[in-house]
């Protein structure tokens, strides 16, 4: 996201610029779902709006990153299915991010972003949107001391801070909700017909 703030000219410029705000936007909807298969629908709409973001940029390696990204969460929404069911496909996600650390290694602060998308795998390969949740404010932990050592990109702190006070909102919810009332969790709701 280092490129989001970068100063050009012209209509690719301000095209790129819409595509890179709808998809903060959309990093604040993901976390407020309660269903899994929400959360993934509005994960990968974010990845195509980045992926669009960074081809207008003509910012290759980020494209292929949110590339790989909404791929993932298709595979995951069908997780369900026996040819997504297998563990094999996130051991095959988390290869590739770890790949991408080896290829672009600059120093050690490098395993950051691998770190991140590894998590971010788990975070969306869980049943519990919970759990997705939890794992999220770690990915999202790691991607900022990546920023804050590489000194990236304003957007990038926005963008975490929208997910992670998304989601701390989402986890805090049920601490709000009337007493005596019966929280589930979302694959529990769905096993009793909700």
């Amino acid at each position: 996201m280092g490129v989001f703030l970068r100063r050009g000219e012209g209509g690719v410029e301000v095209l790129a610029q819409f595509f890179g705000f709808a998809a903060i936007v959309d990093s604040f909807f993901i976390f407020q779902q309660t269903k899994r298969r929400n959360m993934l629908i509005l994960k990968v709409l974010q990845d195509l709006l980045w992926l669009v973001h960074y081809v207008l940029l003509a910012c290759w390696s980020a494209a292929a990153t949110s590339l790989i990204c909404a791929f993932r969460g298709v595979v995951f929404y069908h997780n369900d299915k026996k040819w997504a069911k297998t563990p094999l496909w996130l051991g095959g996600f988390i290869g590739l991010y770890l790949l991408s650390a080896v290829l672009t290694w600059e120093d050690i602060f490098c395993l950051f972003p691998a770190l991140s998308s590894c998590l971010s795998a788990v975070a969306f390969w869980v049943k519990d949107p919970r759990h997705t949740k939890v794992l999220t404010l770690f990915a999202s932990a790691s991607t900022f001391i990546y920023n804050t050592v590489h000194g990236q990109s304003l957007s990038v702190y926005i963008g975490l801070a929208i997910t992670v006070i998304s989601s701390v909102i989402s986890l805090l919810q049920p601490l709000w909700n009337k007493k005596g009332e019966e929280v589930l969790p979302d694959h529990q709701n769905s096993e009793k017909g909700e």
